[in-house]
């Protein structure tokens, strides 16, 4: 079995990983970021390796069996293993440094202005206390930013997060208020008097995140889908573009609308608030938890304001 265990690339154990923790192959699409086919071949392979049916998937749904319940169970405590591995390796390069550190940021981009404004604060006051210390700073979707955590590829990550696995460790960093704008292009731009909440969903394209998201805070059920996009830099040129209307964070959308490009739609009936988060592994390294000390009371001291 060990010899088995040892051929299974790990790559196709997270998707397995992922198939679960999304319910079903076609749900993990937007986790992966690659087509069901591909994800099922995976499944199948994996079936293959270990002589096992993993689970159950058609038309009656996706069902773990017996087997495949273990089985995840075991991934969970290899992905442990090798993050334990990796971070004892990152441990051991930092060694030859005392006084140095490497501390890797993932976040999502176009954060609120508080949050840029405490950051750059936390930065300056890092490099001034310990002039030897690295940042390698990384804008991620939220799905990727929970692979590099768990992968001990990043140290500390912030943003919007549709599951929380349990291998991190999560704390609220502050809620965001999202928003529908069309652009100046847009018909709604000028026209907008008399719209209506079922109108907005049903009579425009619109664009989808590229992200799982929580379907009980966002109530939007739109008619029609014709643009996907991973990041609100994305979205925002989309909806500048003037075809599709879509949602932004509340910052970046006034923005925007201050220079005259952007129109909020509906603020009361189609907004919605999202809670960002703070994610890491347990055990962080000194330097790390300084630094997410330093921004979290920051942050308190300074709380976002739509």
């Amino acid at each position: 079995m060990l010899d088995e265990l040892i051929k299974i690339d790990i790559k196709t154990l997270r998707s397995f990983m992922a198939i679960v923790e999304c319910q079903g192959v076609t749900a993990a699409q937007s986790r992966l970021n690659v087509t069901p086919s591909v994800i099922s071949g995976h499944l199948t392979h994996l079936e293959d390796r270990l002589g096992m049916t993993l689970c159950h998937r058609g038309r009656a749904g996706f069902k773990l069996t017996e087997d495949g319940a273990a089985v995840y169970e075991a991934c969970l405590s290899f992905n442990e293993a090798v993050a334990s591995f990796q971070h004892q390796l990152h441990y051991i390069r930092q060694l030859d440094s005392v006084r140095g550190g490497h501390i890797r940021l993932c976040l999502i981009d176009q954060m609120p202005t508080v949050f840029y404004d405490a950051l750059r604060q936390c930065l300056a006051a890092s490099y001034r206390n310990n002039p030897l210390i690295h940042f390698s700073i990384d804008v991620q979707s939220p799905e990727s930013m929970l692979d590099k955590l768990l992968s001990n590829e990043s140290d500390i990550g912030v943003g919007y997060f549709g599951s929380f696995p349990p291998l991190l460790t999560f704390q609220p960093a502050f809620i965001e208020k999202q928003v529908v704008c069309c652009g100046r292009e847009h018909q709604l731009f000028y026209e907008a008097e008399g719209l209506t909440f079922e109108g907005l969903e049903q009579n425009y394209p619109w664009i989808k995140r590229g992200y799982i998201t929580d379907l009980s805070i966002n109530h939007v059920r739109p008619k029609t889908l014709s643009a996907t996009t991973y990041h609100m830099e994305a979205t925002a040129q989309l909806i500048l573009a003037g075809h599709h209307v879509g949602y932004l964070p509340n910052d970046l959308a006034k923005r925007y609308e201050e220079m005259g490009m952007m129109k909020i739609l509906l603020p009361n009936e189609a907004s919605y608030e999202v809670k960002h988060h703070w994610a890491y592994r347990e055990n962080l390294h000194k330097h790390v938890a300084d630094f997410l000390e330093q921004m979290i009371s920051l942050l308190r001291k300074n709380p976002f304001k739509e």
